[in-house]
């Protein structure tokens, strides 16, 4: 069965202008180019010399091309796909900061350059979302403090950063079938788009209590922001693409793809939370003060009981493997390696944990939110950064009364609209897939999404996916008994 290191890729996006498939890795080419010139010209000893000498210019030259390609390629369809995973982020960002105490401030300036960092790293729109279950246990019935919630990240991120340095995350991606990798994207899928519903269609979390139709948190913006994203976003029938209509008619249908939804709607979540009592209350100028970790051993036990270990398999498998198989599918020309992915997971934690920034990773569901929203490049994550460090640095915490009252009906309809986007990635079949490979999709997805947990899921693949191979090999044996007998 094929495996998720390897498979085959499609060379463009649909609706992409084709640039993908064209980027190639400067840095390297312009490293390599301007070492070869120095050994060339020099003795062994010089060149050494002349390389260290050059290595600094080099990287600047490097880092001031990848700027200028950022800048070129950059759009408002860009920006808007900046905004699409903030459905996720700012949520749990919020919940944190008012339930257990993490730093809001901190966390925006640190994920902001976790941003920047990634997006020069893999010139591609790789997002920095929460450790989801870390905050889910965070503001669960027993709900832990900010030394607890740092503890988990440093434990998992410091087991993560070994499997991405000695490159065991490489062999694991390679050993894990596809078919797992797709069918836990799609029951992830399946569990954003019910979480964004709910959000956006409810006011209680146990769905007790539906949402007013008027107001700022009301029905009628979830109705008519859910209408606007699935108009813009929803892809033209086969029979219209083509009917051969007329070349003004086919230009506009294009053009609806490239509007920003996703800005537009930030910005008018923005406007509405300003209106709403009490939004403004304590802003005020100036950062955050970090504050270095000190912790019990008490509260380390708790933390990496209670959190970390729940978080390992989901880090290990939707941070690691499934965005990089997701990465490969959507962006061919630049895909990101499991090791890499590790290693950058394990990086920010290790030392944005110890100041109090919230523990942060990357993510299938957050890559295909941005993606979906219009994001193709690095430079989405670039501008989406940049305006985090100047929120952080400008407001600090104080900008938590502002966040907490963002729409949670837009915040909603966008988890929910870029689901698709990961559930659709789940679901496309591969050149050659037989029924078996299909079927293993079906039911990782299946208990992933009865069980609300990837980890379990993909045991689940797997376990599916052992026994089909016993299945042929003990069918393989009849059929060639049964073939030697006649």
């Amino acid at each position: 069965m094929t495996s998720a290191g390897e498979y085959e890729i499609r060379v463009a996006d649909d609706d992409g202008d084709g640039n993908d498939a064209l980027r190639s890795n400067k840095t390297f080419d312009t490293v390599s180019v301007c070492d070869t010139h120095v050994v060339n010209d020099r003795g062994a000893g010089e060149a050494s010399q002349g390389v260290k000498r050059s290595t600094p210019a080099v990287a600047a030259s490097a880092l001031g091309e990848k700027s200028r390609q950022f800048w070129r390629e950059f759009s408002w369809r860009e920006a808007s796909g900046a905004m699409g995973d903030l459905g996720t982020f700012l949520p749990l960002l919020v919940g944190l900061s008012v339930e257990c105490g993490v730093d809001a401030g901190t966390t925006i300036v640190f994920t902001g350059a976790y941003n920047i960092l990634t997006a020069f790293l893999y010139e591609i729109p790789m997002p920095v979302q929460p450790m989801k279950t870390i905050a889910a246990v965070a503001l669960g019935d027993a709900p832990l403090n900010s030394n607890e919630i740092m503890v988990a990240g440093l434990f998992v991120s410091g087991v993560v950063f070994i499997l991405g340095a000695t490159r065991m995350m490489d062999t694991f991606n390679k050993l894990t079938p596809l078919a797992v990798v797709q069918g836990m994207q799609v029951g992830l899928g399946m569990l954003l788009a019910r979480k964004g519903f709910l959000l956006a269609v409810y006011s209680s979390s146990d769905t007790s209590q539906v949402r007013n139709m008027l107001g700022t948190d009301g029905l009628l913006v979830t109705i008519i922001a859910m209408c606007a994203v699935m108009y813009i976003s929803a892809p033209e029938y086969p029979s219209i693409r083509s009917s051969g209509v007329l070349d003004g008619g086919e230009r506009s249908k294009r053009r609806r793809h490239y509007i920003p939804t996703a800005l537009i709607l930030v910005i008018i979540g923005i406007i509405m939370a300003m209106t709403k009592d009490g939004a403004l209350d304590g802003l005020s100028f100036g950062p955050a003060t970090p504050k270095i970790l000190t912790t019990s051993w008490a509260e380390a036990k708790r933390g990496i009981i209670n959190a970390g270990v729940p978080q390992l398999p989901l880090t290990t498998l939707n941070s690691v493997i499934s965005v990089c198989a997701l990465s490969k599918e959507l962006f061919p020309a630049s895909p990101a390696s499991p090791s890499s992915v590790a290693t950058s997971v394990g990086m920010m934690n290790l030392l944005g944990c110890w100041v109090g920034a919230m523990p942060s990773c990357h993510g299938a569901g957050g890559l295909a939110a941005q993606y979906a929203f219009g994001a193709r490049s690095g430079g989405s994550v670039v501008f989406l950064g940049t305006c985090k460090i100047i929120l952080g640095l400008l407001f600090g915490s104080s900008l938590l009364n502002l966040l907490d009252s963002f729409p949670k009906t837009i915040l909603g309809v966008m988890l929910f609209s870029s689901s698709l986007e990961l559930i659709g990635m789940g679901l496309k079949t591969k050149p050659g897939w037989q029924q078996h490979q299909k079927y293993l999709v079906m039911v990782t997805a299946a208990v992933t999404i009865a069980t609300k947990s990837t980890a379990i899921g993909f045991a689940a693949g797997i376990g599916t996916h052992i026994l089909m191979e016993v299945q042929r090999r003990v069918e393989c044996d009849i059929d060639v008994d049964s073939t030697s007998g006649a």
